[in-house]
């Protein structure tokens, strides 16, 4: 019961319906997801210090890692850090030291930890920027011969169709396919199975299956 005399206007809670919170649960996602952006993205000094890095690497660095000393293999004199994915094994050498602490060396003039940490921040964040917009899948596999292309090369090469591919292990598949390099697999037994082929398909191909090896010795002839 609320006192008329009193000139403190009473407090009014609002009451909100269960079929209200769906609506409002999805407004409270709406409001909270800029948010949650907000905080994925670096911080300005990181942002700031990309105009930098040539600087802090001129002041910290080049003394040593330069075109006439280059120390521990590495110069940063020349290094252009707006094509940093161009130069992405150097650079990933010396976010890895500057991020340890290892570099500059003890002793040497060093970056505050504000500083550095800034710089291994926008070094990491565009290293990862270039290699998502420039993907590199390495080199493919080397590729073994299956079961089947053994089969057509001694087919090919020797005119024998035996098909000698049935006498070794079957292949690893992957993605449904068993001419894939990367599954195709080289064992210790594999291995042997195709020295045991080879060896049959040898015979086969000299046409004498009872033929032993055989060693001849030829000497010069005897100067006079």
């Amino acid at each position: 019961m609320l006192d008329e005399s009193s000139d403190t206007p009473p407090i009014v809670r609002p009451v909100v319906s269960w079929r209200a919170w769906p609506f409002a649960a999805l407004v409270g996602i709406l409001v909270l997801a800029p948010a949650a952006r907000a905080q994925r993205q670096p911080p300005a000094s990181v942002v700031a210090s990309a105009d930098s890095p040539r600087a802090l690497v001129d002041q910290y660095c080049v003394a040593c890692h330069n075109d006439r000393l280059k120390t521990a293999g590495m110069s940063l004199q020349t290094l252009d850090f707006a094509k940093a994915g161009d130069h992405a094994d150097v650079l990933e050498r010396m976010l890895r030291k500057v991020r340890s602490g290892e570099m500059p060396p003890a002793g040497r003039p060093r970056p505050d930890a504000a500083a550095a940490s800034a710089f291994t921040a926008w070094l990491e964040n565009t290293l990862d920027l270039s290699a998502a917009a420039h993907p590199n899948p390495g080199r493919p596999a080397v590729h073994r011969l299956n079961r089947a292309e053994y089969s057509n090369a001694i087919r090919d090469l020797l005119a024998l169709d035996i098909k000698p591919g049935a006498w070794l292990p079957i292949d690893d598949s992957g993605y449904g396919f068993d001419n894939i390099g990367d599954v195709l697999s080289t064992s210790p037994a594999l291995l042997e199975r195709y020295l045991s082929a080879a060896g049959k398909v040898s015979r086969l191909a000299v046409g004498d299956l009872k033929l032993k090896p055989a060693v001849d010795t030829f000497e010069p002839p005897a100067s006079t």
